[in-house]
């Protein structure tokens, strides 16, 4: 016979896989999606990847660590132990959004972006990886011999990066492309399918910080490498960005493609206001 106590501790998992479900099952129709709006270390959220999604965004970034052939979401080690599972977090979550909106993660939105970050070693991390995303590959975008082919969900992989896996690809369909710096654009050995995207620190190209005028010239150096990168099919972030509003405006303006942040309905309140010139 169970416990009182067993019992309450039963009713309460019961509530908890409730309430998960109502989240996952939010009408996304009544959600207007925001194409530039990234999720900068999403797992930190009260609920990962699904506040992200009730606010529209269109990109969300989880930095995992592999244990025992698990992927768990954290920023350090100490983390593993809140057992922030990425598969079932960010992977089953997109997967049950796009079965019921009939494609997609959101109506009207192509592709939804997915940034995992490896924190440790990259070819040890993409060997467990590269069989969980086959795993969805019907949701997935993906490349082979330099083909691409779309999906609901492009993966890019962030953070150590595993060059060596993606090196040999000779009849290997890959689930995922990387990211790279503004340096790869001139890499042959880069190409755009392997780095899809260019994730750059601000500091490193700017020192603008959104207050003040933004210098002519620190100005026209940035468009210069934003049309660099649009111009080889390439997509464009910056991480440790300033995050305020005249900022944003900014970039939206250049026609970055995302927008990091760690404040999502702060971006959502901004994007709502926000008219084009």
């Amino acid at each position: 016979m169970m416990t009182s106590t067993k019992i309450r501790l039963v009713l309460f998992v019961l509530a908890l896989i409730t309430l998960n479900t109502i989240f996952a099952g939010a009408a996304s129709e009544d959600v207007k999606p925001i194409r530039d709006g990234h999720s900068h270390n999403d797992y930190w959220r009260n609920h990962p990847m699904l506040d992200a999604l009730d606010h529209g965004f269109c990109s969300v970034e989880a930095d995992v660590f592999l244990r025992d052939g698990q992927f768990w979401a954290g920023h350090v080690t100490a983390e593993i132990l809140l057992r922030r599972n990425l598969e079932t977090i960010y992977l089953k979550t997109l997967k049950e959004r796009i079965e019921k909106n009939g494609g997609t993660v959101y109506p009207g939105v192509e592709t939804f972006y997915l940034w995992i970050e490896f924190k440790e070693d990259p070819e040890e991390a993409w060997a467990a990886l590269a069989p969980l995303l086959e795993k969805y590959k019907e949701i997935l975008c993906s490349v082979t011999d330099g083909v691409k082919k779309p999906g609901p969900v492009q993966v890019i992989i962030t953070g150590n990066r595993p060059f060596r896996s993606f090196e040999d690809s000779k009849g290997k369909t890959f689930y995922a492309t990387l990211d790279g710096r503004f340096g790869d654009l001139d890499d042959p050995n880069r190409p755009a399918w392997m780095v899809g995207a260019i994730n750059e620190n601000w500091g490193s190209v700017c020192s603008w910080k959104g207050k003040g005028e933004f210098p002519a010239d620190e100005r026209a150096k940035l468009e210069a490498l934003i049309e660099k990168a649009h111009s080889q099919g390439r997509l464009l972030r910056f991480w440790g960005a300033p995050q305020n509003e005249t900022f944003w405006t900014e970039l939206r303006r250049l026609k970055v493609d995302f927008i990091n942040t760690d404040h999502l309905t702060t971006f959502r309140n901004f994007d709502r206001k926000y008219k084009p010139e």
